[in-house]
């Protein structure tokens, strides 16, 4: 039976008859599944770092790209600072308030000083 073997760079399959072996001078081998690869092998490129390989798209993770849950979190986290902000021009629309009854009582008190008179 015929071995199937993986990219050493990309992670993909290779058909059986196909891809790339390089030997280097230390005896190791390295199978890629078409030149693209080879090539980016060649010129240092991590793999990593290219979205194209499975290395490069499982290094996204979790933390770049956005789930369900992640979205429903971010709209929590909206709605909670809008009913901050809320709160905040509650609390100083009431200092509003207790101004103008603070101005109102002293209105009173001037004019009880001025009706003993």
């Amino acid at each position: 039976m015929v071995e199937k073997r993986t990219c050493d760079y990309t992670g993909e399959e290779i058909e059986p008859g196909t891809g790339i072996m390089y030997v280097k001078n230390d005896g190791s081998v390295l199978h890629f599944v078409d030149s693209k690869a080879e090539k980016n092998y060649k010129l240092g490129r991590e793999p990593r770092d290219l979205e194209w390989t499975e290395e490069g798209r499982a290094g996204k993770g979790p933390a770049q790209t956005q789930t369900a849950d992640d979205e429903t979190a971010d709209e929590d986290e909206e709605l909670e600072a809008e009913t901050e902000a809320d709160e905040d021009e509650d609390v100083s629309a009431g200092d509003e308030a207790v101004d103008e009854t603070e101005s109102d009582a002293e209105d009173e008190t001037e004019d009880e000083a001025e009706a003993e008179q």
